[in-house]
């Protein structure tokens, strides 16, 4: 019994000291676009989450939440309107938007406008930038 319970602490410490290790430097235009959507908190949920997932996960967010949906749209409309265009993060994001509700995942999702779609799909075909870019074509707007 003793060594069991040995054995169990021992092969499960690896995987605990691991987890710590997988950690990582959030995005900033993940951090942006999560404190958009009034959820900065979750900036630490999204440090284990590996960075080339961060845009599909925000994705999932967005499209279970309608009010973050919508305050994430205003973010993007303020960034076309100001620069010219979004982040390629907020790209990466938006393409996964569209792609999930063209998904047979869709139906797992809360119904959206036919309208939020639509503005997703144009917001998908705005130029995409780096957000050092994006930052100085937006000056001191914000």
């Amino acid at each position: 019994m003793i060594r069991a319970l040995f054995l169990t602490l021992a092969l499960s410490a690896p995987a605990r000291s691991q987890g710590a290790a997988d950690s990582q430097m959030l995005n900033l235009s993940c951090v942006e676009a999560l404190a958009s959507i009034d959820e900065a908190r979750l900036a630490g949920v999204f440090s284990f989450v590996p960075e080339k997932d961060s845009p599909t996960a925000f994705a999932d967010l967005i499209a279970r939440d309608q009010k973050a949906m919508k305050r994430y749209l205003k973010k993007l409309d303020r960034d076309v309107k100001q620069a010219g265009g979004v982040s390629e993060w907020d790209h990466q994001v938006v393409v996964a938007a569209v792609s999930l509700y063209g998904s047979p995942m869709a139906s797992m999702l809360p119904k959206q406008k036919p309208a939020t779609i639509e503005h997703l799909a144009t917001l998908a075909q705005a130029p995409a930038m780096s957000l050092q870019e994006l930052t100085a074509k937006r000056g001191g707007q914000r």
